[in-house]
């Protein structure tokens, strides 16, 4: 399994701490191609198409850790989204756990009558 582990900047602020599984047999890449090019972009251009993702979005408080990375003081409030993406042939292709600067951060969504 491919673990990325990312801290996302915004304006040369912390915005998040990104974490990726991928099983490593769908995906060849190098770091330098991941800080040039973006994780979901390498992945459409090896012919990983995601599909369907189950999200679920919630709030924590920063841990000690997650605090100094972030720039947040601990307990500071988070935002915080876990994800299962899926291919075209319903094969899992991603997780991930996310966690956001609740001060810095929202999420939009749309919704869609099937």
């Amino acid at each position: 399994m491919l673990h990325i582990r990312r801290l996302r900047l915004m304006d040369g602020e912390p915005l998040a701490i990104m974490q990726n599984w991928i099983p490593a047999s769908l995906l060849n890449t190098t770091k330098a191609e991941l800080e040039d090019a973006g994780l979901y972009d390498l992945m459409r251009r090896q012919g990983l198409n995601i599909r369907v993702a189950h999200q679920r979005i919630g709030a924590a408080i920063a841990a000690a850790n997650d605090a100094r990375l972030l720039n947040v003081k601990p307990g500071a409030a988070l935002l915080v989204m876990e994800r299962t993406a899926f291919d075209d042939g319903g094969r899992v292709i991603e997780t991930s756990s996310h966690k956001y600067r609740a001060d810095s951060y929202s999420f939009q969504t749309t919704l869609v009558a099937r």
